[in-house]
């Protein structure tokens, strides 16, 4: 039997929308948003609807950003 979809974390679906990843990143969707147009974020756009690939979102932030500790 499938778990509900809620009960998956997000290495376990293909495809987010961006109310998801909002939600898995802890952002506001507006942030999520904002990080889409400034290419922060990587997406795919099929007509109106946009989806990030949980995978791409990750390894692109792992690459293109680092970790601040504070005192540094």
């Amino acid at each position: 039997m499938t778990p509900p979809a809620a009960a998956l974390g997000p290495e376990d679906h293909g495809f987010l929308d961006k109310r998801e990843l909002a939600e898995h990143l802890k952002i506001t969707v507006r942030t999520v948003e904002n990080w889409q147009k400034r290419g922060v974020l990587p997406f795919i756009k099929v007509g109106k609807i946009v989806l990030f690939h949980w995978p791409d979102v990750v390894e692109h932030l792992r690459s293109n950003f680092r970790v601040c500790r504070s005192g540094r």
